[in-house]
């Protein structure tokens, strides 16, 4: 059982135990003198309140947990794709489809891909790869000038083919200002490189390269296997699961008269594991009128 899953079967335990204590409550409710009604009035609404939210939170936890399942089957359905690629080398890529942009933490490991790897992708594959390169520039992660050189100089040379390629890119040249392509243009033809590696810091390559193509082979087909499973569900004759953040936010816990949160009082003995309702038995019997404990 993963952790996620460890924390679901919590929360269903939780209101499942919630749950059995409204029922008993709601017994002592309908005997109850008036003197004890509102408290225990109170109480039935903010144990609904909370049934409501772990209700939230286990359908948000459910659908978090699809979601991942959905993008790791479309990662490994990506590595599967780069065919030049050894086992090893598909695994190495999918670790870093994972991440939605990179960091300076990822340089050991993109040295080493790049190095030995990177050339042998397709084009896609390395459209994947620049995207979460100028995912971490546009986040501020790094510069372009503090990639490792052979990094640098791939996505380098991926620039240069984007503006000088309308067939790789279309639309990126229009994006960026006519001086700013024709300084990077060249200083990466006169074999300068370091200059032409300060002209991609320029804000307008910031804010324009692979931009477009960020995880969007990810998503591509993750939304493939999405509509696949959407349709198995109507043949089914099920509703497709609604969206994250479609469920009702969480309603607040109202508080007895006097300000005393009744939470804290009726729900402490509700954790995982503990399947005895915080309302015991004696407890209600005690709250009946004596016409009704008599009998």
């Amino acid at each position: 059982m993963t952790e996620s899953d460890f924390d679901i079967r919590r929360d269903e335990m939780e209101r499942d135990n919630l749950q059995r204590t409204i029922s008993e409550v709601e017994t002592v409710l309908a005997v109850s003198t008036p003197g004890t009604r509102p408290l225990w009035e109170n109480f039935l609404q903010n144990a609904k309140g909370r049934i409501g939210a772990l209700e939230k939170k286990i359908k948000d936890a459910q659908e978090a947990r699809e979601t991942h399942e959905r993008e790791r089957l479309a990662i490994s359905s990506l590595a599967e794709k780069e065919t030049a690629l050894s086992s090893r080398e598909k695994e190495a890529y999918s670790g870093f489809l994972k991440e939605d942009f990179f960091t300076k933490k990822d340089f050991g490991r993109l040295e080493q891909f790049y190095a030995k790897t990177w050339d042998r992708l397709s084009e896609s594959g390395k459209d994947e790869m620049s995207a979460r390169i100028w995912g971490g520039i546009r986040r501020g992660e790094f510069r372009f000038g503090e990639l490792p050189e052979v990094v640098r100089e791939k996505e380098m040379e991926r620039v240069h083919r984007r503006l000088q390629e309308a067939a790789i890119g279309a639309g990126v040249s229009a994006e960026i200002p006519e001086k700013d392509r024709q300084d990077f243009v060249r200083a990466y033809e006169a074999g300068k490189k370091d200059e032409a590696a300060k002209v991609l810091e320029r804000d307008s390559f910031k804010k324009a390269m692979f931009r477009g193509s960020d995880s969007k082979g990810v998503k591509s087909v993750e939304a493939s296997k999405q509509r696949e499973s959407e349709s198995e569900q109507l043949l089914a004759g099920a509703k497709p699961a609604e969206p994250a953040g479609a469920a009702a936010e969480k309603p607040q816990k109202p508080r007895a008269a006097g300000g005393t949160n009744l939470s804290a009082l009726d729900f402490g003995g509700m954790a995982a594991g503990n399947t005895t309702p915080s309302v015991q038995p004696p407890a209600i019997a005690n709250a009946l009128p004596t016409s009704q404990r008599e009998r």
